[in-house]
């Protein structure tokens, strides 16, 4: 299991071309549509997302109005300050005045994290509680995968889960 972040960059890097054609290879293959969330669970267990925290210095997470609301309750703070002070405009939203906001990032990350650690664990937003979005049994696999392969540079258990898949549908890669 590689858990090294700059070797998981590199090797996500490398292996940029073998997961186009993974990606390919499962489109034509159709494996169960949990595997991914099996194989997810097992490579999870191993890792202790503490020890790295990446994904919290790397992603941009949204932040509804409930999940704001959640924050000032955990805070006891009201919504509209932790709104202020811990959110800011969604640059990416198609109408970026239309209200869709997202956590605030500092030099070192999310604005709540604190060494590898969330500040508000207990009431962090719904994607920060979902991510990597590999347990997920709502959607498809095939509707996933273009963001699976890019959070495989970013996360341990994305990229192991990833190899191991491949592993577990028989892939082997004719590029090289």
């Amino acid at each position: 299991m590689v858990t090294d972040l700059v070797q998981i960059r590199q090797l996500a890097a490398a292996k940029g071309d073998e997961n186009i054609e993974f990606r390919r290879y499962l489109n034509a293959h159709h494996p169960a549509h949990d595997a991914l969330r099996h194989v997810a669970e097992h490579v999870a267990e191993q890792i202790d997302c503490t020890a790295c925290a990446n994904c919290c210095r790397e992603t941009t997470v949204e932040v509804s109005a409930e999940d704001i609301e959640t924050i000032a309750r955990f805070l006891d703070a009201p919504p509209g300050e932790v709104k202020q002070l811990y959110t800011i405009a969604d640059p990416a939203a198609a109408d970026p005045a239309g209200g869709a906001r997202i956590l605030r990032q500092t030099a070192d990350g999310c604005v709540f994290l604190a060494g590898n650690l969330c500040g508000i664990y207990a009431a962090r937003p719904r994607p920060c509680r979902e991510f990597p979005f590999l347990l997920a049994t709502t959607t498809s696999l095939g509707s996933r995968m273009p963001s699976i392969f890019v959070r495989a540079r970013l996360c341990p258990i994305v990229y192991n889960s990833l190899e191991e898949l491949k592993k577990l549908t028989g892939f082997h890669p004719h590029h090289i």
